[in-house]
């Protein structure tokens, strides 16, 4: 046990001089929270994961229950421990370290807040989720932290700004500086060229025609170019030619489909509703807020319109925007905590529209930005002062309430303790006048028109250093959703400036500002830099390629990935709109990736494993990762199997049909696939280059492939061992010959194998297999369940039997070899008894069968069965199979070899990424 009395010695002050720091006024708030430690940057020390969670959910917790004998603020330190500065919970007191990163059991703070040790505070033990919160951003942390932050002083200070932070003046256009001599570009590249020249730095060449077009086709639409179409503009990749295709696709409807993607990602929008209770789990019409942004895009809805609909939508005389309401109400219900919805409607409305994480003010005032307290709660009244109201074919929407809430600030975000009260209205650093409170209503209109405002510094830049990060790759302002001081500043300031006074003076069109950026020759450079001595340079002078030197090589998101994939096997459905679907399932309909159905709470494995956005949270960039799953997923997944088989016979059919003038490609069989020097094998291949990558093949490619295909199956693999060792049946076991006469059930449910569509099956009986038990029929007809052993070798075999129903005589479990043994045998009624056979040995093609009869009747024999195989030669890899986790329905046969080169094309990096 630990010794407490170091930290024991913490008194409980009187409660009336807590109530004299709390009752502080909000600029003394203000200056405390500057000098206690204001100046950290937590990101510096930590992960931006782990600060984000830091600032809101551990700090604040610290701030209600640790500062009042832990801060500078407290003229009487106990245990020699500061709580509120990095470096005082790095270096921790007298009893050592408050955190260990990493290791949550040798944190004394953890263990002091859980009453494990020195049982702090005294007054009484936090609830569970405050030292839950305080465990998970423990784990978070690494070496790094207590290192870097024992380079801080305790105590250390915020330097004090002169002059308003840069993102709070209202933005100027300059003019551009002027272009290099010989060259003709645009104003875009007169900025970045200048940024360049200033470092002695040089541009890269103009992208390839092909790679140029598929970034734009891409950046656009999500899709990739035809064959056909790629083939023109190499033909004619003239500025004018170029300047046609920019527009045709901005008047596709696939663009509306594209940036709807990415604003939803903004909305945290997802089709259901998170963790709830006695309420449906669904949003059963939030699809029609998704499909009214697809039109506000596809029509280039002005964005302040666009941002006044979706704020207050309720309040324009325009039945059109009734949807937009989506944008506030569709977020995650948090039980249905009021303070926590309103909390999250903050976040997304400012973090979203002005760049400004607002929502850290929730329990004190902005440690960084000029943000205090009762600005939150000045917006806090506006949201507590609109009530949500369902509808029938709509999203939910919110309206007014009949007296508006006079809001007042929760000390320390405690709604418990009300502090003094604050009007609604806007954010003080952004009222230039000074702030005013909202009259009318609830202010949600007036906070919209204030966000929306031309004269407002932010919403603008935002907007548009948004548009620029999804076409480049990066934004200018590389921290989209945080433009306050511990955002980074834009890498070409005036640029960002003169953008956004240009998307103010087109209208607030986002269709004309794609278009300016996307004809700019910056735009068009290649990815590839410059190939002379200025690569080089660059390399040291600019590694991150701020200054725009080339453009960014970007791979593929979900969502374009799945429809590219689709629209390789030629199978991608382009309807527009409509209700969700799920696009996981095995015979998932191959819509676009847009309208797939988001399960909020329970996000599927492939949407985690291809970095889809948080729909829980705002999100203002995707991670982006590259790990196992997804190249394995590229090879089992129902998806990627189903469209090498559609891309193989596509391929044979365009061959076949001669489809030469096909205006989806496949007529791509263009004239060099068409050659008569070809043979068949030969001009497939080259068809499939082209539906898959959009390109011809090389006189290498086709010749590697047409000896792959000529070389004919590996009979290995057609050997069931190595796609699945389980495989579900019924049968008999003979005891004189110790054999089971095993068959394979014929009809899968899509959970579960039995012997028709209906039970009991006329032929059958009840016999069934289910992912971790089952049911057997009759006398003669035992549930069976195979498995083949992939390799050989010594095992061991464990698991369990049961069967848990009070009626019926029970069950019985024999384990039969191939070889003609029985290894063991096992009996259960409404109970449950362990299988053990320590030292078997299995020849790889080995099998053993799991014979499940019933007693005597088979009545109530439903019975649950796990099992585990583990090799235990040492000098083998180690291997462990589970029926539970081996479970599946009915495998695919293995691919052929055109199907398995189409596989390989859909595999490639030059498939997954841009250019």
């Amino acid at each position: 046990m630990l010794d407490r009395s170091p930290m024991r010695t913490c008194r409980v002050k009187r409660r009336c001089a807590y109530w004299v720091i709390v009752g502080m006024t909000l600029a003394a708030s203000m200056q405390f929270n500057r000098q206690a430690g204001a100046a950290e940057d937590a990101t510096r020390y930590m992960s931006a994961e782990a600060a984000e969670f830091f600032e809101r959910t551990v700090r604040p917790a610290l701030a209600e229950h640790c500062y009042e004998c832990h801060s500078g603020a407290d003229d009487d330190l106990q245990s020699e421990l500061r709580l509120d500065t990095l470096a005082g919970l790095a270096r921790g007191g007298a009893a050592g370290p408050a955190v260990v990163p990493g290791n949550v059991d040798e944190s004394l703070l953890v263990s002091a807040v859980r009453y494990e040790a020195f049982e702090m505070p005294p007054a009484g033990q936090l609830p569970t989720p405050i030292a839950d919160n305080l465990a998970k951003w423990v784990a978070m942390l690494d070496d790094g932290f207590a290192a870097a932050a024992e380079q801080l002083p305790v105590g250390e200070s915020a330097p004090v700004q002169s002059g308003p932070h840069w993102s709070f003046v209202r933005p100027q256009a300059v003019d551009p500086p002027p272009a290099p001599a010989g060259e003709s570009v645009g104003e875009i590249d007169r900025f970045v060229r200048a940024a360049l020249r200033n470092a002695n730095l040089a541009p890269a060449a103009a992208a390839t025609p092909r790679d140029l077009l598929r970034r734009l086709h891409y950046d656009l639409t999500g899709l990739p170019p035809t064959a056909a179409e790629t083939a023109a503009f190499e033909a004619d990749p003239s500025d004018s030619a170029y300047e046609r295709e920019v527009d045709r696709l901005l008047a596709a409807p696939q663009f509306g489909e594209r940036w709807a993607r990415f604003w939803l990602d903004l909305a945290r929008y997802a089709d259901t509703r998170g963790y709830v209770f006695q309420e449906s789990r669904d949003y059963p019409n939030a699809w029609k807020y998704r499909d009214w942004v697809v039109g506000a895009f596809s029509g280039d809805m002005p964005y302040d319109k666009f941002i006044v609909a979706q704020l207050a939508g309720d309040q324009l005389e325009d039945p059109a925007v009734a949807p937009a309401s989506g944008f506030l109400t569709l977020g995650r219900r948090f039980l249905n905590n009021p303070h926590d919805i309103i909390d999250d409607r903050i976040d997304v409305v400012t973090r979203g529209l002005l760049g400004l994480t607002v929502a850290c003010a929730r329990c004190h005032d902005h440690k960084y930005d000029a943000i205090p307290t009762a600005d939150y709660y000045s917006l806090y009244g506006v949201f507590a002062s609109s009530a949500e109201t369902a509808r029938e074919d709509l999203p939910p929407a919110l309206v007014d309430k009949p007296e508006p809430v006079t809001p007042v600030v929760f000390l320390r975000g405690n709604p418990g303790m009300p502090g003094p009260s604050v009007p609604r209205g806007f954010l003080t650093c952004l009222s230039t006048d000074g702030p005013r409170p909202f009259e009318h209503g609830s202010g949600r209109l007036e906070l919209a028109q204030a966000i929306a405002s031309p004269d407002n510094p932010l919403t603008a830049r935002v907007w548009v250093n948004r548009v620029w990060a999804h076409l480049a790759g990066r934004g200018l302002a590389a921290t989209p959703s945080d433009f306050g001081v511990r955002g980074e500043p834009p890498t070409h300031p005036e640029l960002l400036d003169w953008l956004a006074c240009r998307f103010i003076a087109d209208g607030w069109s986002t269709k004309a500002l794609i278009r300016r950026i996307v004809l700019s020759r910056t735009y068009r450079q290649s990815s590839a830099p410059a190939d002379n001595g200025s690569a080089a340079l660059a390399e040291n002078v600019d590694p991150e390629n701020r200054l725009l030197w080339h453009a960014r090589r970007k791979r593929l998101d979900l969502e374009a990935f799945r429809d590219s994939v689709l629209a390789a096997a030629g199978s991608l459905d382009l309807t527009v709109g409509g209700p969700p679907v799920s696009i996981v399932d095995d015979d998932a309909p191959p819509r676009r990736s847009l309208y797939g159905f988001i399960e909020r709470q329970n996000l599927p494995a492939f949407f985690r494993t291809f970095d889809f956005a948080n729909p829980n949270t705002h999100t203002a960039a995707r991670a982006e990762t590259l790990s196992p799953h997804q190249a394995l997923y590229m090879l089992n997944s129902p998806l990627a199997m189903q469209a090498a088989c559609q891309l193989a016979a596509r391929s044979e059919a365009a061959l076949r049909d001669g489809q030469a003038d096909d205006p989806s490609g496949a007529g791509a069989i263009s004239a060099r696939a068409g050659d008569a020097s070809f043979n068949e094998t030969q001009a497939r291949v080259a068809a499939m280059f082209q539906f898959a990558l959009g390109r011809a093949a090389t006189d290498a490619e086709i010749a590697k492939a047409a000896e792959f295909i000529a070389e004919g199956r590996d009979p290995l693999e057609d050997s069931p061992p190595t796609r699945n060792p389980w495989n579900y049946g019924w049968g008999a076991f003979d005891p004189q010959s110790q054999h089971v006469d095993f068959h394979a059930l014929p009809h899968w449910t899509g959970d579960a194998w039995q012997g028709g569509p209906a039970l009991p099956d006329p032929a059958l009986g009840w016999v069934t297999w289910r992912a971790g038990g089952g049911h057997p029929g009759t006398p003669d007809h035992a549930a069976v369940l195979r498995y083949a052993a992939p390799a050989g070798g010594p095992c061991r075999i464990a698991g369990r039997l049961a069967h848990p129903a009070e009626q019926g005589d029970g069950v019985r479990l024999r384990l039969v070899s191939s070889r003609g043994s029985v290894l063991g045998e096992w009996a259960v009624h409404h109970g449950e008894t362990l299988i053990s056979v320590p030292d078997a040995t299995l020849s790889a093609g080995d099998e053993l069968y799991f014979l499940v009869d019933c007693q005597g009747g088979d009545a109530y024999d439903s019975f649950e069965l796990s099992v585990e195989i583990t090799a235990t030669d040492p000098s083998a890899a180690p291997r462990v199979d589970r029926f539970a986790d081996g479970f599946h329905g009915p495998l695919p046969p293995p691919l052929d070899r055109w199907q398995q080169l189409a596989q390989v094309l859909l595999m490639s990096n030059e498939f997954m990424y841009v250019d």
